[in-house]
């Protein structure tokens, strides 16, 4: 089983929104822009650990439309999980598609309220008026296992046995497997037997015995004909892990083993990370033989803020292995990010990369689907079409795969920080976006809040990040050199502005003629040598002040309403 689509009405911030899920995928975005409702919102759905929906904690304050709130959920099945499914649910192309009501008006066939039932769309299309399956609390065993890690959470969460914790439950997994059919747990329930007989007749020094107890009370129930007998069971998998087991850490500089709290948060992080890895390796195997009872197979992971207490190669490192796990057959992984490491690692699946962005109190989502994302090709290839360039493109640039490793080169942890900008300002190379961000720094430029400069390698790719932008709903601008000394050039700044949205393209501003001649600086023949030139004649006060507040006062005009 997979799940591939959540659809969310009337949950906090979110009115309406319809996400699609691949099996790994990334929520990302500004601080307090709805990741963790939707997070929150799937945890509600299956109430793991008895995480359940509160109306006057979930319910939109603001621009909810009616008093319904509800969470559908559509998954893929195997073809096993199929067949086993009731034959009234069973829709196309392998697929269950479930809603959750939190608080409706809607009525069961029983006249009950259908509020915290999960129903089952039919295979018609229409949705049940009965609960799924027939229970209330259908969610345990049905959509297969939640595992939800928030952003701060203690250790022991994750590795008590005492209680359910991800590192007991792979402890039994095994268990469960080895015990009963191994000889020492045969060799374990012949010594219970053993201690059981032995243990029954042993007094102790003002003679009381089990047995002895066990006749006495028998006296006393002989008028009710029945009789009370004391047995010892030989404990279960289960068992022998709550009560027999123990783990401690051994710190090999120390020689000596260690609380887990004694290591620090990046460890402790990393250990929880690791129960993880090894839950996709040393899950059971699956019968081959066709189920009779619907019990699919999966294993849902929600992980907020997987990066927190890394440094970056260690994100780098996570961020690779979470996507090897969710290779793993029935492991699917979301995340909730605010690192740029974790989002580059994804740049070449954009489609998995879900934008949240809360305004006015109301959180949207965006996402590139496949239809999008075609658009996004054929628009950026539309640069093939200025004769200019085209006598220079090789015939790989016309292929479709080409745009999608355009973006995998380009969107590295640096550039990647588009994806939480509240807005962003396009530029064409390093030059501008050294300069810009030195100006900031020292007070003589002033952009809005959570600006982000994004050098585009060239004006050859300012429409390719503006295609991707408006489609993730980021509010741009774009600061280019106007360059109409050729016709090639005349052809880009066309198609920049034919690349325009008319909701989220702010300004598309042009420096006259180029960088350096505004700047009042003499050509550089060295283009690689040009943005340390540039910021060498910035500090080194060789850039005239009507020149300089001049650029300031264009930049600045990217972001006037």
């Amino acid at each position: 089983m997979k799940l591939l689509k959540v659809t969310i009405h009337n949950f906090r911030g979110i009115v309406d929104a319809t996400i699609s899920f691949q099996k790994y995928s990334l929520l990302v975005g500004a601080n307090n822009a709805g990741k963790s409702t939707i997070i929150d919102c799937i945890r509600a759905f299956y109430e793991k650990d008895g995480y359940k929906y509160k109306k006057e904690n979930d319910f939109p304050l603001k621009g909810a439309q009616g008093e319904e709130s509800w969470i559908e959920l559509e998954f893929y099945l195997t073809a096993q999980e199929q067949d086993s499914l009731k034959e009234e649910y069973q829709g196309t192309n392998n697929q269950l598609k479930v809603r959750k009501y939190f608080q409706t008006n809607v009525k069961l066939h029983d006249g009950k309220n259908a509020s915290g039932s999960i129903l089952g769309y039919l295979s018609n299309g229409d949705l049940s008026k009965e609960p799924f399956y027939g229970a209330k609390n259908v969610q345990n065993g049905k959509f297969g296992d939640l595992i939800y890690i928030p952003a701060i959470s203690k250790v022991d969460e994750h590795t008590k046995l005492t209680g359910p914790s991800a590192l007991r439950d792979l402890i039994t997994n095994i268990m469960s497997d080895v015990v009963e059919n191994s000889n020492a747990y045969t060799g374990l329930t012949n010594s219970v037997s053993k201690f059981a007989a032995e243990i029954r007749d042993i007094e102790t020094a003002d003679k009381r015995s089990l047995s002895g107890f066990e006749i006495e009370i028998n006296k006393l129930l002989s008028p009710w004909q029945t009789k009370f007998n004391l047995k010892f069971a030989t404990p279960s998998a289960t068992e022998i892990i709550k009560s027999m087991l123990s783990w401690d850490i051994r710190d090999d500089q120390h020689e000596k083993p260690q609380s887990i709290e004694y290591f620090g948060s990046g460890f402790q992080r990393h250990f929880i990370y690791t129960l993880i890895q090894l839950g996709a390796k040393y899950v059971p195997q699956k019968a081959t033989k066709k189920m009779k009872d619907f019990s699919p197979s999966l294993n849902l992971v929600l992980f907020e803020e997987p990066e927190a207490f890394l440094h970056p190669p260690q994100q780098n490192d996570l961020a690779r292995s979470l996507i090897k796990i969710s290779d793993s057959e029935d492991w699917q992984i979301v995340c909730s990010t605010h690192s740029a490491y974790f989002v580059s690692r994804n740049a070449d699946q954009i489609p998995s990369i879900i934008r949240t962005q809360r305004k006015n109190g109301i959180t949207s989502t965006f996402q590139v689907n496949k239809e999008i994302w075609q658009s996004i090709i054929n628009s950026n290839k539309e640069i093939g079409k200025i004769p200019e360039i085209q006598k220079r493109m090789h015939l790989d640039d016309s292929k479709d795969d080409m745009e999608a490793l355009k973006y995998f080169l380009w969107l590295n942890p640096d550039r990647s920080g588009v994806f939480f900008a509240q807005q962003v300002l396009l530029v064409e190379g390093p030059s501008e976006t050294v300069l810009i961000n030195k100006l900031l720094d020292d007070n003589k430029l002033t952009l809005p809040h959570g600006t982000y400069v994004l050098d585009c390698l060239g004006k050859y790719n300012i429409h390719r990040f503006m295609n991707l932008l408006n489609s993730l709903g980021v509010t741009h601008s774009v600061l280019h050199d106007d360059d109409t000394n050729t016709n090639e050039h005349k052809g880009l700044n066309q198609l920049i502005q034919e690349s325009t949205n008319s909701r989220l393209t702010k300004a598309i501003k042009q420096i006259p003629d180029n960088l350096e001649k505004m700047l009042g600086l003499p050509p550089n023949n060295s283009p690689h040598r040009k943005p340390q030139h540039i910021l060498f004649c910035y500090t080194s006060n060789q850039i005239g002040v009507s020149n300089l507040n001049s650029f300031c006062k264009l930049v600045e005009s990217c972001f006037v309403p």
